[in-house]
């Protein structure tokens, strides 16, 4: 038991910068989103919020299935696909719509509106 909370605490330090990086980015997009920010800031913030989520529940919740798949007579292959389904599934949807907000947030920003050509 000793060695598995020493694994959970080694294997966790490898999101703390990813988490780091997101809550500054939502601490900056909540700023300018309260000193007067658009659409853009609002779906700068909801993308720094799902990708920090995302990053925050990939490790909870893998280290949670582990701790409950570890019963009498599941196959590894069985264990693979809990781990797929549980884990995977719920980090990557909120990973990707946290990347499209932010992909659309600077879509949005910077696209070049009416330039003519010269």
């Amino acid at each position: 038991m000793d060695t598995s909370v020493q694994v959970f605490e080694i294997s966790i330090l490898r999101y703390i910068p990813e988490l780091v990086a997101w809550g500054i980015g939502i601490i900056l997009a909540v700023l300018m989103v309260r000193r007067g920010g658009g659409k853009t800031e609002k779906l700068l913030l909801a993308g720094c919020a799902l990708m920090f989520i995302s990053a925050l529940a990939s490790p909870l919740l893998s280290e949670l299935v582990q701790s409950l798949m570890f019963e009498e007579g599941m196959s590894n292959l069985s264990r693979a696909q809990m781990m797929s389904l549980i884990v995977s599934l719920p980090s990557g949807i909120l990973s990707l719509a946290g990347f499209i907000c932010l992909v659309y947030a600077f879509w949005v920003r910077f696209k070049i509106r009416g330039r003519v050509p010269s």
